[in-house]
């Protein structure tokens, strides 16, 4: 399972994580210049991204301790830390004999057009390629990309007039499919619906606990998502895609989505 960044798995696919399985966090790299401060590290209260980056490895390991996934923190950097993009041959060769090792992959659909989100689906997909025309094709599946998907399911609220404001509900497979179907335009009806996964309790709890470890970027994602980040409906539901080889082609994200207005208070509720 490729996580682009430390929180991306457990927010999105931890229902699907099994002992014996293994994670990867594509960007963990660490910056060398110790008195570098990216925007978004300052926006969260940090004196430098060195030590920001230090602690988001510690976190990762906390989020994953009892699941029984190994994990593995690799050095690329994230894309506040970079002047470019990342380095997708390297990248790449990484990637293919890590997943050349699996039978099944997951990685991030890149709803939302995170550039680092979408580096690890194409550089994946790409090297999943590579292994298909070697004989080993894996099994692929993306993951939808939460709190990102809350996005994806407001705006189709919005846009269809059925609420007056952003929901952030996460019960909105119809969004995912309409999004699917516009990214990979030749995916077939039936590839375009997300199947959705429904944690029991325990399950939403023990992600939810995982989910906390990151501390230093909880709050902020929550505040962003209406303060629905950690609703345990939301946490409750997942959702994922089978993709088959014929859509493994390098596809075309589009232009990101409008950011959100800021969150009001309290926040706006439901049309009568």
């Amino acid at each position: 399972m490729f996580s682009p960044h430390a929180d991306d798995v457990v927010l999105s696919c931890f229902g699907a994580l099994r002992p014996g399985g293994e994670a990867v966090t594509v960007f963990a790299g660490v910056p060398e210049d110790p008195a570098f401060l990216a925007p978004w590290d300052e926006l969260l209260g940090a004196r430098t991204s060195r030590e920001m980056a230090l602690e988001r490895l510690r976190e990762d390991a906390a989020a994953y301790r009892g699941t029984g996934v190994a994990l593995d923190a690799w050095d690329h950097l994230d894309g506040q830390y970079r002047t470019g993009p990342p380095d997708t041959g390297a990248l790449r060769r990484e990637m293919r004999e890590r997943i050349g090792r699996a039978r099944e992959v997951w990685l991030p659909s890149a709803i939302g057009s995170h550039p680092d989100h979408l580096a690890v689906r194409d550089t994946g997909l790409a090297a999943c390629r590579e292994l298909a025309a070697a004989g080993r094709p894996p099994r692929v599946r993306l993951y939808a990309d939460y709190p990102y998907q809350l996005f994806a399911m407001s705006n189709r609220h919005r846009s269809h007039g059925t609420w007056s404001t952003y929901t952030w509900h996460n019960e909105d497979p119809l969004a995912l499919t309409e999004w699917f179907g516009t990214h990979f335009p030749d995916a077939s009806a039936d590839e375009a619906r997300p199947l959705p996964y429904a944690l029991d309790g325990d399950t939403t709890a023990a992600k939810e606990r995982a989910i906390r470890c990151h501390r230093t970027q909880v709050p902020e994602l929550d505040r962003a998502s209406y303060g629905k980040l950690l609703d345990p409906a939301n946490l409750g539901r997942e959702y994922a895609w089978d993709l088959p080889a014929h859509l493994w082609e390098p596809v075309d994200a589009g232009p990101p989505p409008p950011p959100p207005p800021p969150p009001p208070s309290p926040p706006g509720g439901r049309d009568t």
